[in-house]
């Protein structure tokens, strides 16, 4: 568990890729028990006798969700590039040193995350 704390408070790894998948898996779930209400309350309306609405939301709550699924994924993937894009910033500059025979030194202008 001390890996654990020394990790939240070194900044030699970055946290937001895990606090996004962890975001993302928290809308997901809020996605999943709205359109599980929304089909609640369309049963509900088929149970009260109003038919037309009863289908439409039958018809449409899967619809929505599934565009909801994908729109929140689309999202969380955007964050992601942010942190995947210095990841990869990183390891080009490492490269460079290499192919330019620099030490592997880091960059003392440069921030240790």
């Amino acid at each position: 568990m001390m890996s654990l704390f020394q990790r939240f408070l070194g900044f030699d790894r970055l946290l937001g890729p895990s606090l996004v998948k962890l975001v993302y898996y928290v809308g997901a779930a809020a996605i999943v028990v709205l359109a599980a209400g929304a089909l609640l309350t369309a049963i509900f309306s088929l149970a009260g006798g109003n038919f037309g609405a009863a289908a439409m939301q039958l018809l449409a709550v899967p619809a929505v969700a599934a565009v909801a699924f994908v729109y929140w994924r689309f999202l969380c993937e955007l964050f992601m590039l942010a942190f995947l894009a210095y990841e990869r910033l990183g390891e080009i500059r490492d490269s460079m040193r290499i192919a330019t025979g620099e030490a592997s030194a880091p960059d003392p202008d440069h921030p240790a995350f």
